[in-house]
């Protein structure tokens, strides 16, 4: 009897330690569950900081589009403007050039006929009495 209480004070003196092994194991997997937590909250807590700034650029861009499109609706406007402005000077100068040729052959013209016209005066003074006779004096 002896041989079993002592086989029995063994196996209990195995089970106590196999639990406070086990107790051990425990408390470190408690630990380890505290220290993962902990760092889970850390990452939750990150992720809530880069979503606020992934919004926070998202809006950013949204403003940036947005001014760029006016800035390009500015400048089709501002283009649109100095186009025209530019077919009324080419207008203009077409105009003017078209005047100028025109005012050109005017002047061709007149200098032509002022030149018959002084052929027939000087014709004309030739021919009347004395015109020589000035001209010798």
């Amino acid at each position: 009897m002896i041989d079993e209480l002592n086989l029995l004070a063994n196996r209990i003196e195995q089970l106590v330690e196999k639990l406070r092994s086990l107790s051990s194991e425990a408390q470190s997997l408690r630990q380890q569950v505290g220290q993962l937590e902990t760092e889970r909250e850390s990452l939750v807590a990150q992720l809530q900081v880069e979503q606020a700034d992934a919004l926070k650029l998202k809006a950013s861009l949204g403003q940036a589009e947005v001014a760029v499109e006016k800035s390009r609706n500015l400048a089709e406007q501002e283009k649109s403007s100095l186009q025209g402005t530019l077919d009324l000077f080419r207008r203009e100068n077409e105009t003017m050039q078209t005047n100028l040729a025109s005012r050109e052959t005017e002047v061709k013209r007149l200098r032509e006929v002022n030149a018959q016209a002084r052929q027939r005066i000087e014709g004309v003074l030739e021919r009347l009495p004395g015109a020589v006779q000035q001209e010798m004096s």
